[in-house]
Order: C-alpha cells, then sequence, then structure tokens
C-alpha cells in the first residue's frame, strides 16, 4: 500500500513542477490552472452471490489536471486541457489513467476540439442525479467535435462530434476505415429549466449495458427544473427527468430530487432498466451531502437494488476535496 502511493507522488512531481513554472513561460494574454480531487472512503453492501454483507475501501477517485487558454486575437483562443486519474488495478501506483487530453480553439464560430474528451451524450444528456444504470460512452481518444453554445443568445445549444478510427483502436473491430463512432446533441439552458436531447451511436456493438451485452446505439432526453431558488437563504430545489431507448435492449429510466439549504444536501432518486428479454432492474437511492466550504464536503450515500426476486443494498460514507 505505501509503495502505491509512494508512486503516486512521485508521478506528480513533473506535473507541479510545470505548474509553477506556468507563470514564467505563460504570457500576460494565457492563463494555465493546476486543478484535481480526491475522494476517500468507505462502501458496505451485500450485492455479492453469497448474499454476505461485505466492507470494502475506496480510494480510486484521485484525479489531477492541468487546463489553460490562451488569446490569439480578439476573437480567436486557444485551449488545452490534460486530466489524469488513479485506477486502483493490482500492483498499480501513480496516474495511470488518462480522463482528457485535447486541444482546441474556439471563438465567436463556436468551439472546435481535438483528442480525448467528454462525448457530446456525456454533456448533454443525464441530468438526475444519480446514474448508476446509465449506459454510454462518456469519453473517447480520436476524437473530433464542434460546440455551438447560445446561439444568437437563445439559450439553445448544438454538439456534434466523430471518432476518426480508421485503424480500429478506439472501437474495436470497428466496420469503417474512418468514422466509427458519433454523437450529436442539442439542447436548452433557461433561467431555471433545461432540455436536452442526444444520440449516439457506434458501427458495432461497443456500448455496455448494465446488465450485459453491448448496443451500437443510444437515444436519450433529459429535462432540469428548480421551481424553488432563494440566494438570500441559500436554498434551491431542482428536479430532473431522464429517458433513453437502448437499441435492441428497452428502455432506461431516472427521476431526482435535489434540495440544497445552507451547508447541507438532499438527495432522492430512482432509476430503472426495462429490457425486453430480462427482469426489470429498480434502484432507489437516498443521499446527504454536508459541505464544510464550497470544495470540501462528506457524503453519505446508498441504493436498494431490486431485480426480480433478487434484492441487495449499497451504502458508501465519503470525504471529497476540490482544487
Amino acid at each position: 500500500m505505501g509503495s502505491k502511493y509512494i508512486g503516486l507522488a512521485v508521478s506528480l512531481v513533473p506535473v507541479l513542477a510545470i505548474a509553477a513554472d506556468s507563470d514564467r513561460l505563460l504570457s500576460s494574454a494565457s492563463s494555465t490552472t493546476l486543478y484535481g480531487s480526491i475522494e476517500q472512503g468507505i462502501k458496505v453492501g451485500d450485492l455479492n452471490k453469497d448474499d454476505k454483507t461485505r466492507a470494502e475501501y475506496l480510494s480510486d477517485h484521485v484525479r489531477l489536471g492541468i487546463r489553460g487558454e490562451e488569446a490569439l486575437n480578439n476573437d480567436l483562443r486557444a485551449f488545452f486541457n490534460f486530466h489524469f486519474s488513479h485506477e486502483e488495478k493490482d500492483g498499480s501506483s501513480g496516474l495511470n489513467g488518462v480522463r482528457e487530453a485535447h486541444v482546441g480553439l474556439k471563438g465567436s464560430f463556436g468551439k472546435l476540439t481535438l483528442g480525448r474528451q467528454k462525448t457530446s451524450w456525456k454533456t448533454t444528456v443525464g441530468k438526475a442525479v444519480f446514474d448508476e444504470l446509465t449506459p454510454g460512452i462518456e469519453r473517447m481518444s480520436k476524437m473530433i467535435r464542434y460546440d455551438l453554445d447560445n446561439i444568437a443568445g437563445s439559450g439553445f445549444h448544438i454538439s456534434l462530434d466523430g471518432v476518426l478510427d480508421g485503424s480500429h483502436e478506439v472501437i474495436i473491430n470497428g466496420k469503417t476505415r474512418a468514422f466509427n463512432a458519433y454523437d450529436a446533441a442539442a439542447g436548452y439552458q433557461g433561467r431555471n429549466f433545461y432540455a436536452g436531447v442526444g444520440y449516439q451511436r457506434t458501427s458495432v456493438d461497443a456500448i455496455e449495458t448494465k446488465l450485459g451485452g453491448k448496443t451500437n446505439e443510444l437515444i436519450g432526453a433529459s429535462v432540469s427544473y428548480t421551481p424553488y431558488e432563494n440566494k438570500d437563504r441559500e436554498q434551491s430545489l431542482t428536479l430532473a427527468l431522464d429517458y433513453h431507448h437502448h437499441a435492441s435492449f428497452g428502455e432506461y429510466f431516472a427521476a431526482s430530487a435535489d434540495y440544497a439549504f445552507g451547508r447541507q444536501k438532499v438527495r432522492a432518486g430512482w432509476e430503472m432498466l426495462d429490457y425486453d428479454k430480462q427482469k426489470d432492474l429498480n434502484l432507489y437511492h437516498l443521499g446527504y451531502r454536508y459541505y464544510f466550504s464550497p470544495r470540501t464536503y462528506s457524503e453519505l450515500k446508498g441504493f436498494y437494488r431490486k431485480h426480480g426476486s433478487d434484492d441487495g443494498y449499497v451504502t458508501k460514507l465519503m470525504l471529497h476535496h476540490d482544487f
């Protein structure tokens, strides 16, 4: 265990050195930010096949990133983002996962991003606060993505992306010699209302579902609404609904309520997979957060799982910090 964290610390040295030297290297027209998060805690549950309660230590949320921008002229900016993670694997140490690595340009024309990044599906669909059962590829390499936000000040946005993967390194056994995955999404953001629709497709079955098997197509929609907000009292209530159709499998539904008051937040949610050839899977969620500061919070959350005649539960107690 000790050697693992020594390796992690060693891997941070060059990253921290780059960040510390960034002011000297970059002009006043550019900026670089070091950011990250860490979350540690415990998990107790009985979802294993022998139906026995087990306790585990959770330490797989360790993330570190560097992002920056540079003004090229009055209407054009370059930007980049490197985002790394530590993933718990046998004998692993250091930052052994790459979440994002991309570069791009943005201006009045919109935003063009090249490299490993979030899919349009991920950033547009999925507003319910609990997402244990939702499928969809969140990030992919070799991606070309275009975004146009707040079109003509209307609150509408569109997003398109494609994975140029003729060698089939990202989408294994892909069918085409060029784009083997793509997304299309659109949404509207109002003062207290959001609605979005999204589509994700791969040239072969590459999108893993939560009940086994893979599909090649997702269609989904999300809605969120904040019927109550009092900034003086630091209170708000947000409701959200998600729906997906998973090709050749069936439907996904989710709903959540998120109530914040002062330093505290209470959450409740429900998810269901309604697949044609399998028993319905339902998750019922509850969560509570206490914010020590805007960047540090503790969280107690859990869910009850019902799948046909099988049931079980998972409870987590976590401490989280962002920087």
